[in-house]
């Protein structure tokens, strides 16, 4: 059954949370600030680092090693292999594959929270929140011990968890291949083997699935299902430092770290491109982050005048309303302008060729208006000219 916790805020504490969450707002625009103009500083030293890379990078074979690259920015393209067969220890389940990569779920109680507010004539608010409960599978465990509502008890540990066992000896051609390498590879499910030994308690539910538990169907609290996918040998390719037979990040003159490794067979130009989209991908994104701080920073800083207004509820409700577009208004007038003011600092002649773009719309715009503003009509007479002084 749904738990119901209903909770009344006199108009006084709510003043004084918002007075708080006042003072507060400042530190959250001070930080969104920051964010905002250091994210223009990464986003440009990420874009030189990579650029430096594809500029300096020396494509190498993956099948032999020259001792005179060992320092620079390679390229590697080839077939990641190994002699071993990567093995879970636990569950004696080994394979093939370069990594054996193992999912854990235990069936498990999991609490939901729903909370709607309610302005009170007077400025006060009403909450209420409920607790509604339901069974679920989930890779972490659930600490049921702060649940509202007792009987929903959860098993306190998972005795296994998502786990990846590698091969000691993975080689991309005669380079050895790290953890790197092979964290960037592709998997498929694993088959596994009906006569296998596993721990007790555990058996196969079907070809892909070990189970803890009486009936997958119908499954209890604490149940447990394993599932692995298996990273066969396969192609991939690198952009990295030649490190003796191996790799290691490269710090680019812009200092920045660059290792790029992809599955399959990716050209280093192809591999620099996927690169440069996702360090603009991150920059639109803490762009985004950057700015919705602020409209809570400026909601916040002008939270007490909606909290004012609140002792009417529909009068608090239209200020709230008002206050929100306000703070949406400054928030991005606010992040524009640090973005800008940052491009000046690391991006001048992109900044440059902006203002110059405003500059001619502007332009363009006054001239345009000036052209249709509309004349005088045939026949109609301005004003009489002004009379000459009279004689001294």
């Amino acid at each position: 059954m749904p738990v119901t916790i209903t909770e009344h805020t006199s108009w006084w504490s709510r003043l004084k949370s918002s007075f708080f969450g006042f003072l507060f707002s400042f530190v959250l625009v001070i930080a969104a600030l920051f964010l905002l103009a250091w994210n223009e500083h990464r986003t440009l030293k990420t874009y030189k680092g990579l650029k430096a890379a594809g500029d300096t990078v020396q494509v190498t074979p993956a099948e032999s090693i020259d001792p005179a690259i060992n320092g620079k920015l390679v390229y590697v393209s080839g077939e990641v292999t190994s002699e071993e067969s990567a093995r879970d220890p636990d569950f004696e389940i080994e394979a093939p594959a370069l990594v054996l990569r193992r999912s854990v779920e235990m069936y498990q109680w999991k609490e939901n929270k729903k909370t709607e507010s309610r302005d009170k004539l007077g400025g006060g608010k009403e909450t209420i929140t409920t607790y509604t409960y339901e069974k679920r599978w989930d890779d972490e465990p659930i600490d049921s011990g702060s649940f509202q509502e007792g009987g929903h008890n959860n098993p306190g540990s998972m005795p296994y968890r998502d786990q990846n066992f590698a091969v000691s000896d993975a080689r991309i051609g005669a380079w050895r291949a790290d953890d790197t390498v092979l964290s960037a590879l592709d998997g498929k499910p694993l088959t596994l083997a009906e006569d296998g030994s596993f721990p007790d308690g555990f058996w196969l539910a079907d070809a892909t699935t070990l189970y803890s538990g009486e009936d997958p169907k119908s499954p209890q609290i604490g149940d447990l299902r394993v599932k692995y996918s298996a990273v066969a040998p396969q192609p991939a390719s690198l952009i990295a430092q030649a490190d003796g037979e191996g790799f290691k990040e490269w710090t680019s003159p812009a200092d920045t770290a660059i290792y790029l490794v992809e599955a399959g067979s990716v050209d280093a130009t192809v591999l620099v491109a996927h690169a440069q989209s996702t360090n603009s991908m991150w920059g639109w994104i803490l762009r985004a982050v950057g700015f919705v701080l602020l409209w809570i920073a400026f909601s916040m800083m002008l939270g007490p005048l909606s909290t004012l207004a609140a002792v009417l509820p529909p009068l608090g409700r239209m200020v709230g309303m008002f206050t929100g577009g306000v703070a949406f208004v400054l928030a991005l007038v606010m992040a524009s302008v640090t973005i800008v003011l940052s491009w000046i600092l690391v991006r001048p002649l992109w900044a440059v060729v902006i203002v110059l773009g405003i500059v001619a719309a502007i332009a363009l715009w006054s001239r345009k208006s000036a052209r249709n503003a509309p004349a005088a009509p045939a026949g109609v007479m301005g004003p009489p000219p002004m009379p000459p002084p009279p004689p001294r």
